[in-house]
Protein backbone atom coordinates (compact mmCIF):
# COMPACT_ATOMS: atom_id res chain seq x y z
CA UNK A 1 0.00 0.00 0.00
CA UNK A 2 1.37 3.82 -0.82
CA UNK A 3 0.99 6.25 1.44
CA UNK A 4 -0.53 9.36 0.65
CA UNK A 5 1.19 12.33 0.28
CA UNK A 6 -0.91 13.71 2.86
CA UNK A 7 0.52 10.90 5.18
CA UNK A 8 4.12 11.65 4.08
CA UNK A 9 3.77 15.27 4.75
CA UNK A 10 2.61 14.27 8.39
CA UNK A 11 5.29 11.85 8.86
CA UNK A 12 8.12 14.72 8.08
CA UNK A 13 6.72 17.20 10.34
CA UNK A 14 6.76 14.78 12.74
CA UNK A 15 10.13 14.36 12.36
CA UNK A 16 11.26 18.18 11.74
CA UNK A 17 11.06 18.70 15.85
CA UNK A 18 12.83 15.80 16.61
CA UNK A 19 15.78 16.91 14.00
CA UNK A 20 15.55 20.40 15.32
CA UNK A 21 15.95 19.35 19.13
CA UNK A 22 18.79 16.83 18.32
CA UNK A 23 20.66 19.49 16.97
CA UNK A 24 20.05 22.42 19.54
CA UNK A 25 21.30 19.30 21.71
CA UNK A 26 24.61 18.97 19.70
CA UNK A 27 25.04 22.71 19.81
CA UNK A 28 25.24 23.09 23.29
CA UNK A 29 27.15 20.19 23.77
CA UNK A 30 29.46 21.63 21.92
CA UNK A 31 29.53 25.21 23.51
CA UNK A 32 29.57 23.15 26.73
CA UNK A 33 32.69 21.47 25.82
CA UNK A 34 34.07 24.60 24.99
CA UNK A 35 33.63 26.01 28.28
CA UNK A 36 35.12 23.03 29.88
CA UNK A 37 38.18 22.76 27.55
CA UNK A 38 38.68 26.10 27.76
CA UNK A 39 38.84 25.71 31.70
CA UNK A 40 41.19 23.02 31.47
CA UNK A 41 43.65 25.15 29.28
CA UNK A 42 43.34 28.16 31.70
CA UNK A 43 45.18 25.28 34.11
CA UNK A 44 47.81 24.57 31.85
CA UNK A 45 48.63 27.17 30.28
CA UNK A 46 50.89 27.88 32.63
CA UNK A 47 52.88 24.65 33.38
CA UNK A 48 53.14 24.54 29.41
CA UNK A 49 54.67 27.75 28.98
CA UNK A 50 57.21 26.73 31.47
CA UNK A 51 58.14 23.81 29.94
CA UNK A 52 58.55 25.70 26.68
CA UNK A 53 60.86 28.41 28.95
CA UNK A 54 63.20 25.35 30.70
CA UNK A 55 63.59 23.80 26.88
CA UNK A 56 64.67 27.42 25.57
CA UNK A 57 66.98 28.30 28.93
CA UNK A 58 68.89 24.73 28.71
CA UNK A 59 69.17 24.88 25.07
CA UNK A 60 70.72 27.97 25.35
CA UNK A 61 73.24 27.18 28.13
CA UNK A 62 74.53 23.82 26.25
CA UNK A 63 74.83 25.96 23.02
CA UNK A 64 76.88 28.66 24.87
CA UNK A 65 79.09 26.12 26.94
CA UNK A 66 79.53 23.84 23.94
CA UNK A 67 81.23 27.24 22.33
CA UNK A 68 84.18 26.99 25.04
CA UNK A 69 86.66 24.91 24.13
CA UNK A 70 87.84 23.79 27.41
CA UNK A 71 84.42 22.27 28.24
CA UNK A 72 83.63 18.45 28.47
CA UNK A 73 80.81 17.40 26.89
CA UNK A 74 79.67 15.53 29.31
CA UNK A 75 79.15 18.20 31.67
CA UNK A 76 76.24 18.99 29.23
CA UNK A 77 74.16 16.10 29.97
CA UNK A 78 72.38 17.43 32.67
CA UNK A 79 71.55 20.33 30.64
CA UNK A 80 70.31 18.27 27.96
CA UNK A 81 68.63 15.62 29.80
CA UNK A 82 66.52 18.46 31.47
CA UNK A 83 65.85 20.12 27.92
CA UNK A 84 64.33 16.44 27.35
CA UNK A 85 61.82 15.88 30.01
CA UNK A 86 61.25 19.15 29.43
CA UNK A 87 60.35 18.79 25.50
CA UNK A 88 58.40 15.31 26.36
CA UNK A 89 56.29 17.44 28.76
CA UNK A 90 55.76 19.62 25.40
CA UNK A 91 54.14 17.15 23.04
CA UNK A 92 52.55 15.14 25.81
CA UNK A 93 50.24 18.23 26.77
CA UNK A 94 49.84 19.59 22.68
CA UNK A 95 49.20 15.79 21.63
CA UNK A 96 46.89 15.61 24.43
CA UNK A 97 45.12 19.05 23.51
CA UNK A 98 45.36 18.26 19.76
CA UNK A 99 43.22 15.08 20.36
CA UNK A 100 40.49 16.69 22.40
CA UNK A 101 40.15 18.99 19.60
CA UNK A 102 39.41 16.14 16.87
CA UNK A 103 36.13 15.39 15.30
CA UNK A 104 35.50 11.69 16.16
CA UNK A 105 32.84 9.68 14.10
CA UNK A 106 32.03 6.21 15.42
CA UNK A 107 32.89 4.91 18.48
CA UNK A 108 35.26 6.94 21.24
CA UNK A 109 37.94 5.49 23.17
CA UNK A 110 36.71 6.28 26.74
CA UNK A 111 40.08 5.41 28.51
CA UNK A 112 42.05 7.74 25.80
CA UNK A 113 39.81 10.55 26.32
CA UNK A 114 40.69 9.84 30.05
CA UNK A 115 44.03 9.89 29.71
CA UNK A 116 44.35 13.10 27.58
CA UNK A 117 42.26 15.30 29.81
CA UNK A 118 44.33 14.06 32.81
CA UNK A 119 47.60 15.01 30.26
CA UNK A 120 46.66 18.52 30.33
CA UNK A 121 45.13 18.64 34.07
CA UNK A 122 47.96 16.51 35.78
CA UNK A 123 51.20 19.15 36.08
CA UNK A 124 49.09 21.83 37.18
CA UNK A 125 47.31 19.67 39.68
CA UNK A 126 50.76 18.64 41.15
CA UNK A 127 51.88 22.10 41.53
CA UNK A 128 49.00 22.59 43.44
CA UNK A 129 50.48 19.81 45.88
CA UNK A 130 47.34 17.51 44.33
CA UNK A 131 47.67 14.46 41.98
CA UNK A 132 45.62 13.04 39.65
CA UNK A 133 46.41 8.84 39.27
CA UNK A 134 45.36 6.57 36.53
CA UNK A 135 44.49 3.38 36.92
CA UNK A 136 46.49 0.59 35.28
CA UNK A 137 43.64 -1.22 33.70
CA UNK A 138 42.07 2.07 32.25
CA UNK A 139 41.92 0.42 28.78
CA UNK A 140 38.87 -1.96 30.25
CA UNK A 141 36.55 1.41 29.92
CA UNK A 142 36.39 0.32 26.73
CA UNK A 143 34.57 1.93 23.96
CA UNK A 144 30.90 3.63 23.59
CA UNK A 145 28.99 5.23 20.70
CA UNK A 146 28.55 8.09 22.35
CA UNK A 147 29.93 11.38 20.53
CA UNK A 148 33.26 12.58 21.27
CA UNK A 149 31.92 15.76 22.81
CA UNK A 150 29.77 14.12 24.85
CA UNK A 151 32.07 11.79 26.39
CA UNK A 152 34.68 14.60 26.67
CA UNK A 153 32.34 16.92 28.51
CA UNK A 154 31.23 14.44 31.22
CA UNK A 155 34.86 13.10 32.08
CA UNK A 156 36.34 17.17 31.88
CA UNK A 157 33.08 18.43 33.68
CA UNK A 158 33.41 16.06 36.28
CA UNK A 159 37.53 15.79 36.95
CA UNK A 160 37.18 19.52 37.22
CA UNK A 161 34.50 19.41 39.58
CA UNK A 162 36.46 16.70 41.59
CA UNK A 163 39.92 18.26 41.67
CA UNK A 164 38.06 21.50 43.94
CA UNK A 165 38.93 20.77 46.86
CA UNK A 166 40.37 17.37 46.72
CA UNK A 167 44.07 16.56 46.91
CA UNK A 168 43.94 13.68 45.50
CA UNK A 169 41.95 12.20 42.65
CA UNK A 170 42.19 8.05 41.39
CA UNK A 171 40.40 7.19 37.96
CA UNK A 172 39.64 3.63 37.79
CA UNK A 173 37.59 0.84 35.53
CA UNK A 174 34.99 0.09 37.89
CA UNK A 175 33.35 -2.99 38.15
CA UNK A 176 33.93 -6.06 35.82
CA UNK A 177 33.60 -6.53 32.45
CA UNK A 178 35.32 -5.56 29.51
CA UNK A 179 33.71 -2.07 29.06
CA UNK A 180 33.45 -0.74 32.71
CA UNK A 181 32.15 2.60 34.12
CA UNK A 182 34.85 5.08 35.20
CA UNK A 183 35.28 5.44 39.00
CA UNK A 184 36.65 8.73 40.03
CA UNK A 185 37.49 8.89 43.64
CA UNK A 186 38.55 11.50 45.55
CA UNK A 187 40.73 12.04 48.80
CA UNK A 188 40.55 15.25 50.37
CA UNK A 189 40.20 16.87 54.18
CA UNK A 190 36.16 16.72 53.45
CA UNK A 191 35.31 13.14 52.36
CA UNK A 192 31.72 13.67 53.11
CA UNK A 193 30.99 16.70 50.23
CA UNK A 194 29.02 15.38 47.36
CA UNK A 195 30.28 17.02 44.47
CA UNK A 196 27.38 18.71 42.08
CA UNK A 197 27.52 18.25 38.18
CA UNK A 198 26.04 21.16 36.55
CA UNK A 199 22.07 20.44 35.69
CA UNK A 200 22.69 21.48 32.48
CA UNK A 201 25.50 18.91 31.59
CA UNK A 202 23.83 16.13 33.06
CA UNK A 203 20.63 16.80 30.75
CA UNK A 204 22.92 16.66 27.68
CA UNK A 205 24.84 13.83 28.25
CA UNK A 206 22.04 11.76 29.60
CA UNK A 207 20.61 12.69 26.03
CA UNK A 208 22.99 10.33 24.77
CA UNK A 209 23.28 7.44 27.23
CA UNK A 210 26.10 9.05 29.70
CA UNK A 211 24.76 8.54 33.20
CA UNK A 212 27.06 10.15 36.29
CA UNK A 213 25.98 9.15 39.88
CA UNK A 214 27.39 10.98 42.52
CA UNK A 215 29.11 9.77 45.62
CA UNK A 216 30.35 11.17 48.82
CA UNK A 217 34.02 10.38 47.89
CA UNK A 218 33.78 9.33 44.47
CA UNK A 219 31.78 9.57 41.07
CA UNK A 220 31.06 7.15 38.55
CA UNK A 221 29.90 7.63 35.04
CA UNK A 222 28.40 4.86 32.98
CA UNK A 223 28.76 4.97 29.28
CA UNK A 224 26.51 3.48 27.09
CA UNK A 225 27.49 0.04 24.79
Amino acid sequence: MTASPDTERQDDDARAPSSVASAQSAADADARWLDVLNRICGRAAHELKGALNGVSVNVEVMRSRAEKPDVAASSLKPFAAAASGQLDAVIEMTDALLGLTRTTPGITDVAQTVRRIVSLLGPAARVDGKSIELDGALDLLGATPASGTMVRLAVGETLLASLDGAAHLRCIADGKGDARPLRVERSDADNGHMIAIDDVVLALIASEGIHIEAEPSAIVISFPR
